[in-house]
């Protein structure tokens, strides 16, 4: 346990490494196309296919490993805070309240740690297929081929899910406190006021944590069933597979993806009205103590809109569009199949741009949060004193707000989008339409780039990501110093206070 605790703290060396990867593929991917013509039908021309088919997304996990550590580290901050507050109460005789912990809480951060370790599978079994397609071993070399993609499908499966779970477990630690705080520091107050029961199904809704575990089941079932089934058939010599397996797999794969991504909107949906929750709630609870009006919190930013609409529109693109297309695929003309591929990262570009602004929000209310807490805990402080408090509260306005975010983390996804995009258009309409014309060179120098150069999109995205959970990390350390510390005072002082 202590090991991964460790390994939990390494969460910006994972995000760069990752970004080392990545990029390292596209360098490759560059040198790939600019010397096709001295390369072709050459050992390294094989080796080159085989490592930009794989080690980009080796790269792209290790990015959204550090993207899990940094969530498992804000859940320790979390837990922490709620932890030492429960301390300082219970020297109040204020007894705290127990939650247990769902399985996804205790076992996140295992889900992250497995699924990296299936990914540098999967690339230890490419690296077996390149040795074996040098030799030309053509159906041992098709097994591995055939087996190592949907293994990668099951790392991913582990690694979005367990940054999905992370955020659960954020809303669950999150909620507690929002909800506990305010009635445990009115008692304290008041001495005689019930701190009510927690109602878990509140905190959590079911809905989403069904989506996450779908999610994980669509990404990983193109390893198990299909790519099983599959191999068997490659195993018998002569044999040829009844169904596109290849295709099948792809697509409820990228699927599977897409449905995380929705359920990782609505985690971060969650967490943004938890925290204007504890806004709101701690604001009635300071008016309710001091007898003075409190200005309520702002109204709710107009982007945050946005964020569900842009979920529902990248699951419905993905799920319509290019799930039917996949599946029609053997009935319609090849050269459009080349669209199925990169088209496919629209869908992704669309909900990673939602959970963009989802992260924005969260930053501002954390910043609103940190302005708030200090100046309400003094005047709880003031109460229990039986001091007399000012009760005008400096309103931060909407527009002032919207200068609290950090626009440059916000601005990297959507370059990172703009680049998945370009994946599609224009590049693999080019392909397709150079492929009609018969241009085979240059649709070839397409098809090389095509995949380095999304995976590059992708890899800015979830750099972004992990920035923006780094920056939040910062936050959760400063908010559980100052709910700590205003805990303490507050018990301190209200102990006096009786002797």
């Amino acid at each position: 346990m202590m090991m991964i605790d460790k390994l939990v703290k390494r969460y910006k060396e994972a995000l760069f490494f990752g970004s080392f990867l990545v990029l390292t593929s596209l360098g490759l991917g560059i040198y790939r196309t600019i010397n096709e013509a001295t390369i072709q039908s050459t050992v390294t021309e094989i080796v080159l296919s085989r490592f930009l088919e794989i080690v980009p997304l080796l790269g792209l996990g290790f990015l959204k490993l550090g993207i899990g550590f940094a969530i498992a580290t804000i859940v320790k901050r979390l837990k922490d805070t709620g932890k030492q507050a429960s301390e300082s109460f219970e020297k109040a005789g204020i007894e705290g309240e127990e939650v247990k912990q769902p399985f996804y809480a205790r076992y996140f951060v295992n889900f992250l740690v497995i699924g990296i370790l299936i990914e540098l599978l999967a690339t230890l079994l490419m690296i077996a297929w390149i040795i074996v397609g040098i030799y030309d071993y053509e159906v041992a070399s098709e097994i591995l081929h055939i087996l190592t993609v949907p293994l990668e499908g099951v790392g991913v499966a582990l690694l979005i899910g367990g940054i999905a779970f992370g955020l659960a477990t954020i809303v669950l630690n999150l909620g507690t406190q929002v909800t506990l705080l305010p009635k445990r520091l009115s008692k304290l107050v008041k001495k005689n006021k019930e701190v009510e029961d927690l109602k878990l199904q509140e905190m959590l809704p079911r809905w989403n944590i069904g989506l996450t575990v779908l999610g994980m089941i669509f990404s990983a079932s193109g390893f198990f069933p299909f790519a099983i089934i599959r191999a068997s058939y490659y195993g018998s010599i002569g044999s040829t597979e009844p169904v596109p397996f290849a295709l099948i797999w792809d697509t409820v794969i990228f699927v599977g993806i897409a449905i995380m991504l929705f359920s990782i909107s609505f985690w971060l949906l969650k967490i943004i009205s938890w925290l204007r929750a504890q806004r709101s709630e701690l604001g009635k609870t300071v008016s309710e103590l001091s007898g003075e009006k409190v200005v309520p919190i702002e109204n709710e930013l107009k982007i945050s809109k946005i964020v569900p609409r842009l979920a529902y529109s990248g699951l419905i693109w993905m799920l319509i569009f290019f799930f039917v297309l996949a599946l029609i695929n053997s009935q319609i003309p090849s050269v459009m199949g080349q669209l199925i591929k990169p088209g496919r990262a629209i869908s992704l570009a669309i909900l990673f741009t939602g959970i963009g602004l989802a992260l924005l929000i969260i930053v501002i209310n954390l910043k609103l949060t940190a302005f708030m807490l200090p100046e309400s805990f003094s005047k709880i402080v003031t109460v229990i004193k039986g001091e007399k408090i000012d009760h005008n509260v400096n309103a931060i306005t909407m527009s002032k707000s919207l200068k609290l975010a950090p626009m440059k983390l916000f601005w990297g996804m959507i370059v990172g989008a703009l680049i998945t995009l370009s994946g599609t258009l224009p590049f693999a309409i080019l392909r397709m339409i150079n492929t009609t014309q018969g241009n085979i060179q240059i649709a070839d120098t397409f098809e090389h780039i095509i995949g380095p150069w999304v995976s590059t999109g992708v890899g800015l995205i979830f750099l972004m990501i992990g920035l923006f959970f780094s920056t939040i990390v910062g936050f959760v350390n400063a908010r559980k110093a100052i709910i700590t510390e205003g805990v303490e005072s507050c018990v301190y002082y209200s102990v006096a206070e009786k002797k």
